[in-house]
């Protein structure tokens, strides 16, 4: 399922912009875990190998490099469509219901009740609002559908340089927003996961003039407040959600 989707998924979507010639810009979305991971303390950059010894990322690195092949091979020489692979850090927002994520997984231990079991509280991620890489993405488009030759290939998304928050420390600020709730280690693990990763984003930075409009403290903030909204005061999603988005470009607009 996972090689399915993340790499035949793709298949189809260069397939389908190949097909139809109006169609000028196409971002795939793969994922920072596309790297071969080598425990390097810097970021990622897009240059790096690839890699990944785990299903979900050797899915990922498999799309990045069908994505590059059909780049190079079809669309820069015939169709003149822009194309690239975008790879943003661990996203959170509300409205995510995936098992086995950080943040849903809280949300139902405290819905519950019960205690927050943490599998690797130590390790560190660089989180960030699921809307920062989705306002990069955008820009991109935009930019890759007037010059495809020079915004085609991967792009980095992700938080300031090394701010990666550790496991722990995002589930006590969760605790600290729902307002109550205790954690729980647990001692074995069966999942393979990669202590620490991080990627250079300065290459989004100063092409793209993109860069996060919130900090860690405050995307966990705002994700919290919106499954504690729905959950415990019976707010509409959708309302919720349209008022963050429209907050965050707020946000955005004032820092221009």
């Amino acid at each position: 399922m996972t090689f399915d989707i993340n790499f035949k998924g793709t298949l189809n979507i260069l397939e389908v912009a190949k097909k139809y010639e109006f169609i000028k810009s196409v971002i795939c979305v793969t994922s920072d875990k596309c790297y071969e991971n080598v425990g390097k303390i810097k970021g990622y950059k897009e240059t790096d190998v690839l890699g990944g010894i785990d299903p979900y990322s050797a899915s990922k690195s498999s799309a990045e490099l069908l994505i590059r092949s059909y780049t190079e091979s079809f669309f820069k020489k015939k169709y003149k469509c822009g194309v690239s692979s975008v790879r943003a850090g661990n996203v959170i927002g509300g409205g995510d219901w995936s098992p086995n994520r950080l943040i849903p997984d809280c949300i139902r231990y405290l819905a519950k009740n019960k205690k927050i079991v943490l599998r690797n509280p130590n390790f560190s991620r660089p989180w960030q609002l699921v809307l920062e890489p989705l306002k990069g993405y955008l820009i991109l488009a935009e930019k890759q559908f007037n010059n495809p030759l020079k915004y085609s290939g991967a792009w980095n998304f992700g938080t300031e340089t090394r701010n990666s928050v550790s496991v722990r420390n995002v589930t006590e600020l969760i605790l600290k927003f729902w307002g109550n709730g205790k954690i729980k280690v647990l001692n074995k693990n069966k999942f393979n996961e990669q202590q620490y990763l991080q990627i250079d984003s300065s290459k989004a930075r100063k092409l793209l003039n993109w860069k996060p409009s919130y900090n860690t403290k405050k995307a966990v903030k705002v994700t919290t407040e919106w499954y504690s909204k729905v959950l415990r005061s019976k707010k509409s999603p959708k309302d919720i959600t349209n008022l963050q988005i429209a907050e965050y470009m707020d946000s955005y607009f004032k820092k221009l």
